[in-house]
């Protein structure tokens, strides 16, 4: 008799008070697990407890603000930079406020996957708390990034352009460079203008961080086949043994290395021509200032 049916067969021979005693046991002992894995904190929640609250102020009670902002300009500065107004990164002015401390605090420690935002495995959550009061209390203060360009003329200067070609805007244009949809919440005004001016410097990384493995985003290729066919193209996946590489037309490569006699990166180049000799200064401004206005879905 298998398992299942002496089981039954158990059931079955007991009294039905045997059996409803048999039923509320199990069901309060279901209850009881269940209570016990919804109320269990998790590893996050002991992190972001000490000096970490989800309401405005909180973080400034017991907060070094000097400390924070020499954690700030030491670890953070170089994306957002020095006064936090924005650079590769977004402007943080008023970013508490809107996402809360705690939220800032998670950021902060973990990161945002998918993004050039790495989580810091060397502040302490002491550190990551006076930064997170430090931004708070930046709140308080205009930003600093100023934008002299006219948004509509620099969305005319867009639509205009071969820009839609290759970029996509809530669904719209194409898809060789990055999505826009967000870029004006996911960049600065000075990062937009200079990769305007030199798009293959400095490309976006997105990874785990410290000590995880780091994605250059958008790195082009050069592969040669054993037949001498060269493919240049951006990689878009990559092995140990194969590579998938995808060209200024949109088609995609699948690489066997083995098979290629030579695969060579090249760094500072980009699919996306340099704008510097094709618009004047006023036009350049004009076409960030369209770009910062585009935010997503608030």
């Amino acid at each position: 008799m298998s398992e299942a049916n002496a089981s039954r067969s158990a059931m079955g021979s007991l009294r039905p008070s045997m059996r409803c005693a048999v039923v509320r046991q199990v069901i309060v002992g279901l209850a009881f697990l269940a209570c016990f894995i919804a109320f269990r904190p998790s590893p996050s929640f002991g992190q972001q407890s000490q000096g970490t609250q989800n309401s405005p102020g909180s973080q400034s009670a017991n907060a070094d603000l000097e400390e924070g902002k020499r954690q700030f300009e030491q670890n953070c500065s170089t994306c957002h930079g020095v006064d936090a107004g924005g650079e590769v990164g977004p402007d943080l002015h008023g970013v508490a406020a809107k996402l809360g401390d705690a939220a800032v605090h998670d950021i902060i420690r973990r990161g945002i996957p998918g993004t050039a935002m790495p989580g810091s495995s060397t502040m302490s959550d002491r550190q990551v708390a006076d930064v997170v009061a430090y931004l708070e209390s930046l709140d308080t203060m205009a930003s600093p990034a100023t934008i002299a360009g006219d948004p509509t003329k620099g969305q005319a200067l867009y639509q205009s352009s071969a820009c839609p070609t290759c970029h996509m805007i809530d669904g719209r244009g194409g898809d060789i460079g990055p999505e826009l949809t967000r870029i004006g919440a996911m960049r600065g005004a000075p990062g937009l203008k200079a990769r305007l001016l030199d798009p293959g410097a400095e490309l976006p990384k997105v990874g785990e961080g410290v000590f995880g493995g780091r994605w250059t985003q958008y790195l082009v290729f050069r592969a040669v086949e054993k037949d001498g066919h060269v493919i240049e193209g951006m990689r878009v996946g990559e092995d140990s043994f194969s590579i998938v590489l995808k060209d200024s037309s949109g088609r995609f490569h699948g690489l066997w290395k083995p098979d290629l006699r030579s695969l060579e990166k090249e760094p500072g180049k980009s699919f996306m021509p340099s704008l510097r000799d094709t618009l004047s200064e006023a036009q350049l401004e004009d076409l960030v200032a369209y770009l910062m206005t585009l935010k997503g879905t608030q």
